[in-house]
């Protein structure tokens, strides 16, 4: 009987435990210290463009997805960072508000998301990859669209533009 009790002790402990850990926040591990300041500039979510870093995207619930592109160039990538849903829901907004979001890297490239993109696949705004900070040509922020072409993802965003 005793035997029993502990058995059941232990097995309820391992179910509270396993429990936390599903629920808790994936952590940004990396150290961004050296860009995680630098100024990503958003357009059409609220009534004025504002700015957020990779510092605050960290602090938001965040998810660890490790993905392979289409192409060589594109490789595999090990994203860290919070849902694009996540991010428009702490501005009270989700994806279907918007005809087509645009993200802008600071070398002047563009992708744009719009229809099936925003609606049947998972975005991560990735500040880090795995427990590394991002390669200074990623900096400060890297969209990866999980499941989609390569093609869809871009680093270096400076900018993001919501059209609704």
């Amino acid at each position: 009987m005793k035997n029993t009790k502990k058995v059941l002790f232990y097995l309820l402990a391992a179910a509270v435990l396993a429990g936390c850990l599903s629920g808790c926040k994936v952590r940004v591990k990396a150290d961004i210290s050296s860009y995680g300041d630098t100024p990503i500039e958003i357009s059409g979510l609220q009534e004025e463009d504002f700015i957020i870093t990779a510092n605050d995207l960290a602090e938001l619930d965040c998810v660890t997805a490790t993905t392979t592109g289409r192409s060589a160039k594109a490789g595999t990538v090990k994203a860290v960072g919070p849902l694009l849903s996540t991010f428009l829901a702490y501005y009270g907004k989700t994806a279907a508000d918007f005809k087509k979001i645009r993200f802008i890297a600071s070398d002047g490239y563009r992708t744009v998301l719009k229809g099936e993109y925003l609606t049947d696949y998972d975005q991560i705004l990735s500040v880090a990859s795995g427990d590394e900070p991002l390669t200074v040509t990623e900096r400060p922020l890297r969209l990866v669209v999980l499941d989609a072409e390569s093609s869809k993802w871009v680093y270096a965003v400076i900018r993001i533009e919501f059209v609704e």
